[in-house]
């Protein structure tokens, strides 16, 4: 939150150093840093303007009066070396192991440079204007679990010091984005946001000649000339400075392998991504720009990093995908939060002179006057954008705080909980009971389809012909027949029931085709039946007729199941393709999974267009390529899968208190009856026919996987 807003902090810099592995120690390392810093033949850096930290002494670690010794032997003023406590000047890499003090050489950058306009602070102020250049660290102690410290044998030197600040101190400037290491970035960032149509040699570069800048930092090291404090405008603006601040971390990071994810550093690089992508909008541009500051990082750095030529192209890719990605979720969602803060303007300040503020069309952002006026943003207002638009919480209260108002984390932490709580009371129940008395007293049927599409040697316990219970089924008949145990999956959870057949007590003959099966009451699995007719008329009272007490061979058309099964797990993998393109709103708002094709009912405020549509299909043929493997997790506690294993659970879908998870390695994980593919190669190819609305806020897609995609 600081980046862009003061002159030193960034979400990614350079860092250079020295070391030495037990070669040279304190002494060598304060003399070689001293004179790199201040003598004129390197660095020249006026001495009046250092100062230098050692550590006091603190936790039993006593302070390190050679160090002070040693500063003092480099003619550095006694009042120039300041004491401090183990939080600033002491180093360790963690609870145990190699550490030990260290000490630090600061620059005063000036009143100039005080982010909070000081004009007479001393060292030590932490308002921008003194800067840390350089941290010598003296690893001398080994530290194990107890917390004693023991001297190393060979003492070591560990340094590092910013190339930005630096930089900005060679360079006679009070900010790292003045330097040359960010005004060519500043430039483009101003021609794509600010100038996206003028031609390019109509806009005026921010950044200074480089002969013309060395000619001035001789004339200002010579005396002959005092620094004139007079900065470009463009060089202020923040959004621009937070725009070639994030594309460079997002380059190096989507470089070195980093994709934008909801989770661990993939996370990081979205929040980066998205918040450089918002102050662009800030400054009006609504189309995708942040992926061409990809090649201004490039060009600016290829010397020191050739590997980026050849990676360009592949991280310009990325990015533009994430924008085409957030734009979708901002079109709608920023200007329903837009509106709201201005409701919340105008209630707050109903009161008070309304001349103090404006909404800006230009950029887009609450100017409120300073006059003690608290705006909050309610917690549930911001819970309600984030389940309906996909607006997310890290994005919320980025412009909260970037437009002075006060973000009720709290209460959208509350709305939250409660949500999840009305979403669980729904989730536990069973479906209630048909009021046919035929089915009220059945026995349960023992499923055994998870594990294999034949069981023999089952039980016929009930037969319902007509509506009404029955005794036998005769040839050619229809009806319904209750198995003690079965394989056949009976239809729910939008998967349709599995179809086949019935052989009798030979193992060889079959007496009836199965059509459907489906649950007529919870626990129940009634296989809707044809009786085969008998080769023969004088057979007509033998084989062909099926009586309560027989047993019968159940066999599940594989063919079928394995279809239904591809498209199934397929819609798993669709779900969660549209919530990563779409955005986190999307929730499953019904299904059908049959062998031949599924539908995809979802929750979203618009259409989906052709560029997402191919998205959300290459992101998911991808997980079918990596063939992963579709893990099966039984007898789960509800709260287990929701809470640990962070599994969906549908509203409005009723659970038992125990559940069946359904994980497709890190893409997704989802409360499932259903049966599913060994693994997502197993599907083939998942091709989406069409999309389309079912009703207001419900979307639809169809599509096809296995031979169907074919």
């Amino acid at each position: 939150e600081n980046v862009g807003f003061t002159n030193r902090h960034h979400t990614f810099f350079e860092m250079l150093g020295n070391f030495s592995f037990g070669d040279y120690f304190k002494k060598d390392a304060i003399a070689y840093a001293w004179e790199l810093i201040t003598s004129p033949e390197w660095f020249g850096i006026d001495q009046a303007k250092l100062y230098v930290t050692i550590f006091k002494g603190e936790n039993a670690v006593p302070r390190d009066a050679e160090a002070y010794d040693l500063w003092l032997g480099q003619g550095v003023p006694k009042d120039r070396i300041y004491e401090f406590g183990a939080k600033d000047n002491f180093w360790q890499m963690g609870d145990t192991g190699p550490c030990g003090p260290c000490s630090e050489i600061h620059y005063d950058m000036g009143a100039a440079a005080s982010d909070q306009g000081h004009t007479d602070c001393k060292f030590g102020c932490d308002c921008g204007r003194y800067v840390e250049l350089w941290n010598l660290v003296f690893m001398q102690f080994d530290r194990d679990a107890s917390g004693k410290l023991t001297p190393l044998p060979k003492p070591s030197i560990d340094t590092g010091a910013g190339l930005e600040r630096m930089a900005a101190v060679l360079q006679f400037v009070i900010s790292n984005y003045e330097t040359d290491l960010f005004t060519p970035l500043i430039d483009r960032a101003a021609k794509l946001v600010l100038f996206p149509n003028a031609p390019e040699d109509r806009i005026g570069s921010v950044a200074k000649d480089p002969i013309l800048q060395e000619a001035e930092r001789r004339l200002i090291l010579a005396g002959r000339r005092d620094r004139e404090r007079s900065t470009h405008p463009l060089l202020e603006n923040a959004s621009l400075r937070i725009i070639a601040d994030h594309a460079r971390a997002a380059t190096f990071l989507i470089s070195d392998g980093v994709l934008p994810s909801n989770e661990g550093r993939g996370y990081v690089l979205r929040k980066i991504l998205r918040r450089g992508i918002r102050h662009g909008r800030l400054q009006g541009q609504e189309d995708p720009f942040l992926y061409q500051m990809v090649y201004a990082v490039r060009d600016l750095m290829r010397d020191a990093y050739p590997e980026l030529i050849e990676s360009a192209d592949r991280v310009a890719e990325v990015i533009k995908a994430e924008e085409r990605q957030f734009d979708r979720v901002l079109k709608i969602g920023l200007a329903a939060w837009e509106k709201r803060v201005w409701e919340l303007a105008k209630e707050s300040l109903a009161e008070k002179r309304t001349s103090g503020f404006r909404f800006s069309s230009q950029d887009k952002v609450l100017e409120l006057h300073k006059d003690g006026t608290e705006i909050i943003f309610p917690g549930k207002d911001a819970f309600h954008l984030y389940e309906t638009y996909g607006l997310p919480l890290d994005f919320m209260t980025d412009a909260a705080r970037d437009v002075g108002i006060h973000f009720d984390l709290e209460g959208f932490e509350q709305a939250r909980a409660e949500e999840q709580v009305r979403a669980r009371a729904s989730w536990k129940g069973t479906a209630k009971q048909t009021a046919n008395p035929a089915y009220q007293q059945l026995p349960k049927s023992e499923f055994e389809g998870y594990r294999q599409t034949r069981s023999e040697n089952c039980a016929v316990l009930a037969i319902i012909k007509g509506g009404q219970g029955a005794q036998e089924l005769r040839p050619g008949d229809s009806g319904e027949i209750i198995l003690d145990h079965t394989p056949f999956y009976a239809e729910s959870g939008g998967q349709v029931g599995d179809r086949g057949w019935l052989y009798s007590d030979d193992h060889n003959t079959v007496v009836a085709e199965v059509t459907g099966c489906y649950y007529p009451v919870q626990g129940v699995r009634a296989h809707q039946v044809v009786m085969k007719s008998p080769p023969s008329a004088k057979n007509a009272e033998g084989w062909g007729t099926l009586r309560v007490g027989e047993r019968v061979d159940a066999v599940v058309d594989t063919a079928i199941r394995e279809a239904t099964m591809r498209n199934h797990t397929a819609t798993h993998l669709l779900h969660a393709g549209l919530r990563e393109v779409l955005g986190k709103h999307v929730k499953q708002a019904g299904s059908l999974v049959a062998p031949n094709h599924l539908r995809f009912d979802f929750s979203h405020f618009t259409g989906v267009d052709d560029e997402e549509l191919q998205d959300i299909e290459d992101i998911i043929n991808r997980e079918v390529l990596r063939n992963e493997r579709v893990e099966i997790v039984e007898n789960v506690p509800i709260d287990v899968a929701v809470n640990e294993y962070h599994a969906m659970a549908l509203f409005g879908e009723k659970y038992g208190d125990r559940v069946r998870v359904i994980k497709i390695g890190d893409f997704s994980t989802e409360l499932c009856g259903g049966t599913h593919t060994g693994a997502t190669g197993e599907i083939g190819l998942i091709k989406i026919l069409k999309e389309g609305s079912v009703s207001s806020g419900v979307r639809r897609i169809e599509a096809v996987t296995g031979e169907g995609s074919l």
